[in-house]
């Protein structure tokens, strides 16, 4: 509760939390606390949380971010079983933000668009970022010109 309080103060416009680490109903309550706070809410999943955690929620929050690798460890490749979340959450929502992470590169971001997803998170760790982030630039301005 002070937390939420403490993040609008510091400046922070949205909270998430790890929808696996509560129950429905406390997701319901500090969904409501976050609001009240003042900020979006989010949620996030992690691979091993199941989708339909998000049924009776998904249309209270602004925000749904799904692990879709292990952004920590470069070994650990983006998981592309993981994009059926996203398209079953932009399926219970249509306006939602759908954010994934975890090792996306420019070979996931197109497959991602596709499946609902509209936020990426990428830490591209490999090698020649610099042309990796070019390429994921291309893909999203091919994305905005609808090609």
């Amino acid at each position: 509760v002070s937390t939420q309080s403490t993040g609008k103060e510091a400046g922070c416009d949205c909270f998430l939390f790890q929808l696996e680490t509560v129950t429905d109903e406390e997701a319901k309550t500090l969904v409501g606390k976050i609001k009240e706070a003042g900020m979006k809410a989010g949620v996030a999943l992690s691979q091993e949380c199941e989708v339909s955690r998000l049924e009776g929620l998904v249309k209270d929050v602004d925000l749904v971010h799904i692990s879709c690798g292990d952004p920590c460890h470069d070994d650990v490749p983006f998981n592309p079983e993981m994009l059926e979340k996203v398209a079953a959450t932009r399926k219970m929502h249509k306006k939602i933000l759908i954010e994934i992470e975890g090792n996306v590169t420019s070979d996931d971001v197109m497959g991602a668009v596709k499946k609902g997803a509209n936020l990426f998170v990428s830490g591209y760790k490999g090698e020649k970022p610099d042309k990796e982030f070019l390429a994921m630039r291309q893909i999203i301005n091919k994305i905005r010109m609808g090609l």
